[in-house]
């Protein structure tokens, strides 16, 4: 009995001619250069059917001079094949990768809860809320977790006030959460710029004003190759933030 010739499909072509790369697989033309066809590799009048493994891409001469003859050796065969074994092998790597994303989903998910606790260990009397929360993912993400840790310890030390309950007051547990960020970054951040906040806290403890754009002006001389030694001890002396910033200026000569 032979096998009824039954019209292919749009989107079956389509999904052929993708698998095949859009190349006629007994020539090796591509489109646009020629037509292709969607061919039985098995011909219909031999009892061909209409499964995707019989079918294959063909350019339109190649079609035409093929006519109901079988190929005289395997080579179609084996390259679907070897397409298949292709898909298969992406499939199981995209499955291995997602259980690998996963995995890192139950890490992060683990880190977070560690977070919450040094925060709470730390902050008593506070609980990070979903802000908070989102907040330390980005940093996690940024600076890892023992960094981040260790902000949290140094905030609470620096910000944090008790109340007569011996909880951190609302207004210094938000302080605190607010500064662990800069606190991240000034970790990584190389010595002689971190000592730059020693210089502005000492202009900021001794006068009675400072700008705001004090750190730019510090890391300006510090690019420039003024010591931090120096601006340290001109820290400790000045009279203003005037009488400052002129020496500061005088050593860029």
């Amino acid at each position: 009995m032979t096998t009824e010739r039954k019209s292919i499909s749009k989107k079956t072509r389509f999904e052929v001619f993708k698998r095949d790369g859009f190349k006629c697989q007994y020539c090796g033309a591509a489109a646009p250069d020629v037509l292709l066809q969607v061919d039985h590799i098995h011909p219909v009048s031999q009892d061909g059917d209409n499964d995707m493994m019989n079918f294959i891409t063909s350019c339109q001469p190649c079609n035409a001079g093929k006519s109901d003859r079988l190929l005289s050796d395997d080579t179609a065969i084996k390259k679907q094949q070897a397409q298949m074994e292709v898909l298969h092998e992406r499939r199981e790597q995209l499955e291995m990768m997602l259980q690998w994303r996963e995995g890192l989903k139950d890490i992060e998910g683990d880190q977070i809860d560690a977070i919450a606790k040094a925060w709470q260990s730390a902050v008593k009397g506070s609980w990070l809320t979903d802000n908070g929360l989102q907040q330390m993912r980005k940093l996690l993400k940024r600076h890892g977790l023992p960094r981040v840790l260790d902000a949290i310890d140094t905030a609470a030390e620096q910000y944090v006030v008790l109340n007569e309950n011996g909880k951190a007051t609302t207004e210094s547990a938000e302080l605190a959460i607010s500064k662990v960020g800069g606190i991240c970054a000034l970790a990584g951040a190389p010595e002689d710029e971190r000592r730059l906040y020693y210089v502005r806290g000492i202009l900021n403890n001794r006068l009675s004003y400072v700008p705001a754009r004090l750190m730019g002006e510090l890391k300006a001389a510090l690019k420039a190759g003024v010591p931090v030694d120096d601006m340290v001890e001109e820290a400790k002396s000045c009279s203003s933030w005037t009488a400052f910033k002129n020496w500061l200026y005088d050593q860029y000569e």
